[in-house]
């Protein structure tokens, strides 16, 4: 018999931080301001900062081949990051803790480390086998956090799928994207949606060009968008 006070879930545990950081370094300051940040705000339950000119030794033992480094539950993060780029990778760490096995696959991570990594090849060949698996990659794309490397890879997915009956699945949820708050995603959805060959993507287009955006790079893209979708329609 299951006993009635015992949920299946738990809160999460706010994940401990790790940072690798040098004293020369242009952007460990900000980044550790805001590990900081969401340290006082309780995101984050601990941080260790580890000075490599202190402990060079910590370079070779966290395989660390430039700073800033972080590492946020198994989730790692290299370079300039935004705070919101920290938040996703706490979120995802509290993911993986509300779960019985502990054992998540959490294939947007995955796919988030793989396609920052520059194997876009390994992405694309788990989409084929798995047409499903698109919609992680819609996950990261209208995702805030997701850093530039990752979207560079998307963007080199979204290429290889150009006027495919998988990407015209996605101009509803490539619409929703065309009213973002974030500019960038915004941007993509809109350049994206000219990659389906589906006339229906034509309205969101036009949609957008009346909305927030008084924009010369948005502008730019919908009528690039829009030329290509009247040559494959």
């Amino acid at each position: 018999m299951k006993d009635e006070n015992t949920n299946s879930t738990t809160t999460p545990i706010a994940p401990e931080a790790l940072m690798l950081l040098s004293s020369h370094c242009a952007h460990c300051p900000g980044v550790l301001d805001s590990l900081s940040k969401l340290i006082k705000s309780g995101e984050l339950g601990s941080l260790h900062v580890i000075n490599l000119e202190q402990h060079p030794e910590a370079m070779q033992q966290y395989k660390v081949r430039s700073v800033p480094w972080v590492r946020i539950g198994k989730h790692e993060l290299t370079g300039a990051q935004t705070i919101e780029a920290l938040q996703q990778r706490i979120n995802w760490a509290k993911e993986e803790q509300n779960t019985e096995t502990n054992e998540v696959n959490n294939q947007v991570a995955d796919f988030d480390f793989l396609l920052s990594e520059g194997q876009v090849a390994k992405v694309i060949a788990t989409i084929n086998k798995d047409h499903a698996a698109i919609q992680d990659i819609m996950t990261l794309l209208g995702d805030s956090g997701t850093v530039l490397s990752t979207r560079i890879g998307i963007g080199v997915i979204f290429e290889e799928f150009t006027g495919t009956d998988l990407l015209k699945s996605l101009v509803d949820d490539l619409g929703a994207l065309t009213t973002h708050q974030d500019k960038r995603i915004r941007a993509d959805a809109l350049h994206y949606l000219g990659m389906t060959a589906d006339s229906r993507a034509i309205e969101f287009l036009k949609k957008a060009d009346t909305q927030k955006d008084n924009d010369d790079e948005i502008k730019e893209i919908i009528e690039d968008s829009l030329s290509a979708l009247k040559q494959n329609n």
